[in-house]
């Protein structure tokens, strides 16, 4: 049901048609309490949104920060936010936002239209270096004021106060998703200028959440923010804690000094079956596809026969089963099911050792064939897997040897091209089109070498189209000449796991990152007393 809903905020937002904030605040829980959880991917580093593209900071910044979108948690849906409603002009290029009058800075200013121009310019000057200036990436002028050939970016213009219009050089399906990321949120100029580059140890935002202290590499401390223009959170107060190890997580979890992280496989093997951990599990098919890339300008993978052998050859559901303790969901395609533009009804390869066997052979690799893979060691897509996967590949006649070697220098190789094949989790892009453009020939470098024309006209057109019908039909035959082309072993979905005590309620299936929850209306009942 809320994939369907996601589904249909889409399309209303696309076609000029909203669901008031109204309807989108109602809920229902306790209000008090902190919260304390695991800082997931380890200490955030900066707390200005526009420095860090990371995990680690976005899903403490995101709690900070608003901007005119965000993403609604579960389905990833572009949902209203300080912009309560917008239009989209006919030819796709100019979007006018119209903004909440009622939205106040944490240090109690109301924000307006210049607001956003001034964050969305720091977002771009060259001065900042951000490396999240792309996300305004095709609004007329950007790239002027990035160059310093232009004192200000041409395409923002405040129409009113709390009118806001952007105007695109081209028609882009996926502008507004970006929009809904901390980078692209509203920042007070004051409070900037005040603190200089302690505007990242000292934020100043505008979220649900205010700031209180940041102590370094072990927690940083937020409060609720009562004036947030959606009403105050349930919570009183926000904990994220910087905990390495993943049995201290468990451990601090099990004592109760911990009310929420998110639990490696190690862990959900151990208590996915426990009737006493039936309500303390959230999971999700997150925006991440873990794989084995191929080379398909090198032999053997230059033939299509041997990459779908390579798929045919893996008992899949067994490997997630004992490798990773179920902690995965079996990949049909290359996009997740999690996305609202998923196609239920496409048929993956499946577990077929005597059709790998033939394609080898029609391949003219009837006496098997040796392939090396690069790997690093990490337990849900790394060396376990490849040794896992050994036995069935060997079954059918493909001998791998594994090169292990440290994820820099594995992510340095996918980009120069220097592998015939690898192990590697990618993803993270809320929208279809983005999610599947890494297969478009001008991104070869970022999975494999895989080059169609037909297929990059078709995610051309789908990145020009408005309408988000049309866009989900593309996606689906996108999505399907990936299958068949089978550039990569399409391996799983991660299924992210957020462990949680009972008394916490709220949490939501977010498959952007699991780590990345809205913790506006989490709510505790009863709120633990420490």
């Amino acid at each position: 049901m809320k994939k369907a809903l996601g589904f249909l905020l889409v399309m209303f937002l696309l076609m000029g048609v909203f669901v008031t904030p109204g309807v989108l605040a109602q809920r229902e829980g306790e209000y008090g309490g902190t919260l304390i959880r695991d800082a997931a991917y380890g200490d955030p580093e900066n707390l200005d949104p526009i420095v860090r593209g990371r995990i680690s900071a976005m899903m403490v910044t995101m709690n900070l920060f608003d901007g005119l979108v965000a993403h609604d948690p579960e389905s990833a849906a572009v949902i209203p936010a300080i912009a309560e409603r917008w239009t989209i002009s006919d030819d796709g290029l100019v979007y006018t936002f119209y903004l909440r009058n009622d939205a106040y800075f944490h240090n109690g200013r109301n924000i307006t239209a210049h607001d956003f121009i001034y964050s969305f310019e720091r977002l771009v000057d060259p001065v900042n270096a951000s490396p999240l200036s792309f996300y305004l990436e095709g609004v007329i002028g950007k790239e002027a004021f990035e160059e310093g050939t232009a004192d200000n970016i041409e395409g923002l213009k405040v129409l009113e106060d709390y009118v806001l219009e952007i105007t695109l050089e081209g028609p882009n399906t996926s502008f507004l998703v970006p929009l809904g990321f901390p980078a692209a949120g509203v920042v007070p100029k004051e409070d900037v200028d005040r603190l200089g580059r302690d505007f990242g140890h000292q934020p100043v935002g505008s979220g649900p959440f205010k700031f209180v202290s940041w102590t370094k590499d072990d927690r940083v401390v937020l409060e609720v923010f009562e004036d947030y223009y959606k009403g105050r959170a349930y919570l009183d107060g926000l904990v994220f804690r910087v905990i390495p190890e993943a049995a201290s997580k468990e451990a601090d979890f099990r004592a109760g000094n911990l009310d929420a992280f998110i639990a490696p496989a190690s862990i959900y093997r151990r208590v996915r079956n426990d009737p006493a951990f039936t309500d303390k599990i959230t999971t999700v098919a997150e925006f991440f596809t873990r794989h084995i890339g191929f080379h398909t300008q090198k032999e053997p993978f230059n033939d299509v026969r041997v990459r779908q052998a390579f798929n045919y050859a893996i008992d899949t559901e067994a490997i997630i089963d004992i490798v990773l303790g179920g902690k995965g969901i079996p990949a049909v395609g290359f996009l997740p099911s999690s996305s609202y533009a998923f196609n239920k009804e496409m048929e993956g390869y499946g577990y077929d050792p005597d059709k790998a066997r033939e394609l080898l052979a029609a391949a003219g690799y009837a006496d098997g064939v040796e392939v090396p893979i690069m790997t690093n060691e990490h337990p849900e897509w790394g060396l376990p897997v490849v040794e896992g996967i050994m036995g069935y590949l060997s079954d059918v006649g493909i001998t791998l040897k594994p090169e292990v070697m440290e994820t820099g220098v594995l992510y340095d190789r996918i980009r120069n091209g220097n592998y015939v094949s690898y192990i590697y989790s990618t993803g993270g892009d809320p929208h279809p089109v983005d999610y599947l453009y890494r297969f478009h020939t001008s991104r070869q470098e970022d999975i494999n070498r895989y080059s169609n024309p037909e297929l990059d006209a078709l995610l051309e057109e789908a990145k020009r189209t408005a309408d988000d019908q049309k866009v989900v039909q593309m996606v689906h035959e996108i999505d399907q000449m990936i299958l068949e082309a089978a550039p990569i072993y399409f391996f799983h979905y991660n299924m992210a796991v957020m462990m949680h005590q009972d008394y916490v309620y709220g949490i939501k299936s977010a498959p952007i990152d699991m780590a990345m929850q809205d913790m506006w209306d989490v709510w505790m009942d009863p709120a633990p007393t420490r």
